[in-house]
This record gives structure tokens, sequence and C-alpha cells, in this order.
């Protein structure tokens, strides 16, 4: 499923039974946006790389790299 970009995400009320609603928080990482949900601080269950994202809109072209910041798993050799 993919959704347009918004700045903020229109969240209807949740069905009866819905426990919690997490919204997406939104993180430009170089050239285009990802909305991750998981993981949150209100689901700390979830492991710490258990990820549900949605990323886009992006093009991604042929024999181009991807210039992706620096980012808390990525790490220099002690």
């Amino acid at each position: 499923m993919s959704l347009p970009p918004a700045d903020d995400p229109a969240c209807p009320a949740p069905p009866d039974g819905v426990e919690l609603v997490l919204l997406p928080r939104a993180h430009d990482i170089g050239g285009f946006e990802v909305r991750r949900a998981l993981p949150a601080k209100e689901r700390q269950m979830v492991g710490p790389f258990i990820f549900f994202d949605q990323m886009g809109p992006g093009e991604f072209l042929a024999r181009r790299g991807l210039d992706v910041r620096p980012h808390p798993h990525i790490a220099s050799p002690p």
C-alpha cells in the first residue's frame, strides 16, 4: 500500500476494538521521505530492528548511488 506524501497525516477515529493508533514519524533520508511507525516508544515489546516504514515518492536511476545520511546502526570500525 502506498500513501501520498502528507505534512500531517489525517487519522480517522479508530474502530471499536483498536487498542492503539501509531502515527508514523517522517524523516528525510537524502532525497526522499521515510515515514516510520515502528519501532515506537508506545510499543516497546517490538524489537529495535523491526521496522514498519512507508517510503517515497522517490526516483532510483540505474548506475547512480543513493545518498543516505548516517544513522545509528551504521558505525565506523573501532
